[in-house]
């Protein structure tokens, strides 16, 4: 059992998934609302494991215009994140980002990106906080990039690293809110496999 290797959506789901996300979200929002001086609430409708040859499916085709904000997870737990949304709703969270009337940004210039970027930013390192308060294992997250791509050129980038030992991923599905307007998008983890059974075990005392 010792060789065995557990993975980053195994271990959250042996920690009440639902709760530990959906704090993470209410901190991440909390961290949104202070830098944006006005009530942004996240929410977490659903949360669940897609297998990796169907993600394009799941999402909207490997044709589908997307935007990723990609964070690389070093630490005691490393693996990759990624905030991604479709190029539609990534203007419009743009526009929630940035107080602007719904239809404002047209398109993503580097203005556009550092508010994504800093969105994803804060989602993945109130995660990881939420994750390390539950387990006690440390993790930190990279510097933000953005991609604006297709959905199945993002994928050839993001699940490579973890397609030999994986074949699923852990999909949270986010609502970033503020009273008249919701913008949907999804939070995908993809761990890496470097720690045993025996290594949990010891982190939570299981």
């Amino acid at each position: 059992m010792s060789e065995q290797v557990v993975l980053l959506n195994d271990l959250v789901a042996r920690h009440q998934t639902d709760e530990l996300l959906s704090l993470a979200m209410d901190n991440a929002a909390r961290g949104l609302s202070e830098m944006l001086g006005r009530p942004i609430t996240i929410d977490v409708p659903r949360v669940q494991t897609v297998p990796i040859s169907r993600v394009t499916d799941h999402v909207g085709g490997p044709e589908t215009d997307m935007v990723g904000v990609y964070l690389l997870i070093e630490g005691e737990m490393p693996g990759q994140a990624i905030l991604m949304a479709t190029l539609e709703d990534a203007l419009r969270l743009v526009d929630l980002l940035m107080g602007e009337p719904e239809g404002t940004t047209r398109e993503l210039g580097d203005l556009e990106r550092s508010a994504l970027a800093e969105a994803g930013n804060l989602t993945v390192s109130f995660f990881l906080n939420a994750l390390a308060n539950s387990i006690g294992l440390s993790s930190r997250p990279s510097p933000p990039a953005v991609m604006v791509d297709m959905l199945g050129a993002i994928m050839g980038v993001v699940a490579a690293p973890v397609a030999a030992f994986a074949d699923e991923l852990l999909i949270v599905e986010t609502a970033f809110k503020e009273p008249h307007r919701t913008v949907n998008v999804h939070f995908w983890v993809l761990p890496y496999p470097v720690m045993t059974l025996d290594q949990v075990a010891l982190a939570t005392g299981d």
